[in-house]
C-alpha cells in the first residue's frame, strides 16, 4: 500500500515550459487527486448529515456488521464468478453488482465507526469523546504509483499516482520508455490505499484487509498533525520511520476492530510459532533480503548493469518458488523499502519499531511517542533511554 496525505502532494504539484517524452507518456495516466477531493468529500458529508436525520431509522450495530460481512462476501463472490469467465455469469456479476452499489456506504460508515471505537478505547479522543481528524474512507480502486529511482543506487526520488487497472503491457512500456529517455530505474505499483481525505481504500480483500488499511491511512491523517507526519518527506528515512509506525499501528488498530466486530482473535504471533520449520522451505523474506543487499553491494561498486542482471536472475527464481514478482529493480527496493518490516528492506527501523511497541504500555502510548519523533535518530536515542 502507498500511504500519502493529499493535501502535501497537491502543494508538490509543478508546472513545466517544455513538455518531455517521458511526461508525454505519463501524463494520460495520472490520477486525478483533485477530482477525488471533489467528487467524493461533499458526497461523505452528506451522506453522514442524512444518516442523523429524524426519519431515518438506524440500524443495528449487529445488523451493520452483517451487512459489512455481507459486502465482502459478495465481492468474493464476484472474484469467483470472473474467473469462471462463463457469458452466463453477466447478468449475475451485474446483479451482484448493484447490491454492492446500494451497500457501501453503509458498509464505509460501519468501518469508520468501528475504528473509531478502538481509537476511543485507546485514547485518542478530545474530552467530548471526538475523534479528530475523524475516520472517513471510501472503497474505490486505489491508484497505481510511478516510483523513480536512480540506477546506480536505491532511493526513491520520485512517485507519481497513476490510473487504478494499467495493464500490463502499458505498464512495462512507461518503465521501458523512462528507463530509456531518462536513464533512472522506473516500475508501477499497485497500492492498497492512499492516504487522500476522505481515504482511497482498495475493498478488494477481506473485511480485516479493509480495516487494517483503513485504519493505517487515517495513522497518517493523524501524523500529519503531529511531528512525525510534518517530516514525512525530509528523507528516505522519515518516509520509512512515517509507513512502518502506520503499517504497526494500523494492523493492531485494525485487528481489533476486526475482533470487536466478529469474535475472531487474530494473532500477530509468527505462524512458525504453530509448529517447527522446515529447513528446505524457500524463505521469501531471507531471500528478498539477500538479493537486496547483494544488488546495493554491486551498485555501490559502480556494476550498475551487472546488479540490474543478479535482480532479474533473482526474481526468476523466485518465481520458480512459486511467488511472481512482474519486475525487481532499484525502484522496486526504493518503494518496498519504505516498510521496515517487509521482505524488500533491510532499514532497522522496523525491528526499532517492534522494540518500542514492547517497551510500551499501550497502544496510545505507542504511538503517541513515535508521533513526536521529527529526525529519525530521535527512535534509537529514545530507545536508548529507556535502558538506562
Amino acid at each position: 500500500m502507498l500511504s500519502i496525505v493529499s493535501l502535501v502532494l497537491m502543494g508538490a504539484v509543478q508546472g513545466s515550459d517544455s513538455l518531455s517524452a517521458t511526461d508525454a507518456a505519463v501524463g494520460p495516466h495520472k490520477y486525478s487527486l483533485l477530482r477525488w477531493e471533489v467528487d467524493h468529500l461533499l458526497d461523505k458529508w452528506v451522506n453522514k448529515f442524512q444518516e442523523i436525520l429524524p426519519w431515518n431509522s438506524e440500524p443495528s450495530r449487529e445488523d451493520r456488521i452483517a451487512q459489512a460481512q455481507e459486502f465482502f462476501d459478495l465481492r468474493a463472490q464476484i472474484r469467483e464468478l470472473k474467473r469462471e469467465s462463463a457469458a452466463g455469469n453477466s447478468a449475475q456479476i451485474e446483479e451482484l453488482g448493484q447490491r454492492i452499489e446500494d451497500m457501501q456506504p453503509g458498509v464505509e460508515e460501519t468501518i469508520e465507526s468501528e475504528i473509531s471505537a478502538v481509537l476511543v478505547q485507546e485514547g485518542f479522543s478530545s474530552r467530548i469523546g471526538v475523534i479528530f481528524p475523524p475516520v472517513d474512507t471510501v472503497f474505490a480502486a486505489s491508484p497505481g504509483a510511478l516510483i523513480i529511482s536512480p540506477r546506480d543506487r536505491i532511493a526513491q526520488i520520485s512517485s507519481t499516482l497513476l490510473k487504478p487497472g494499467l495493464s500490463r503491457d502499458v505498464r512495462n512500456d512507461l518503465e521501458d520508455l523512462i528507463f530509456r529517455e531518462d536513464d533512472v530505474s522506473a516500475l508501477v505499483v499497485n497500492t492498497g490505499g492512499v492516504a487522500t481525505y476522505p481515504s482511497v481504500v482498495s475493498a478488494s480483500g477481506s473485511l480485516r484487509g479493509a480495516l487494517v488499511i483503513s485504519a493505517h491511512e487515517w495513522l497518517h491523517h493523524w501524523f500529519f498533525f503531529q511531528p512525525l507526519g510534518q517530516h514525512f518527506w525530509d528523507n528516505a528515512d522519515m518516509t520509512t520511520l512515517n509507513e512502518t509506525a502506520a503499517s504497526i499501528g494500523g494492523e493492531i488498530i485494525g485487528d481489533r476492530a476486526f475482533t470487536a466486530m466478529t469474535g475472531e482473535v487474530v494473532s500477530r504471533e509468527s505462524s512458525s510459532a504453530d509448529g517447527p520449520v522446515d529447513p528446505d522451505a524457500f524463505d521469501f523474506t531471507a531471500e528478498m533480503r539477500e538479493t537486496r543487499l547483494t544488488a546495493e553491494g554491486l551498485l555501490a561498486e559502480g556494476k550498475v548493469e551487472e546488479a540490474e542482471a543478479y535482480m532479474e536472475e533473482r526474481r526468476q527464481l523466485i518465481a520458480d518458488n512459486d511467488i511472481f514478482i512482474r519486475k525487481i529493480n532499484q525502484a522496486f527496493f526504493a518503494f518496498h523499502g519504505s516498510y521496515a518490516n517487509g521482505a524488500g528492506s533491510v532499514s532497522p527501523i522496523g525491528d526499532q519499531l517492534e522494540e518500542l511497541r514492547d517497551e510500551t504500555d499501550s497502544l496510545e502510548q505507542f504511538l503517541k511517542t513515535v508521533a513526536e519523533f521529527d529526525r529519525t535518530p530521535d527512535l534509537p536515542a529514545y530507545l536508548e533511554s529507556l535502558n538506562r
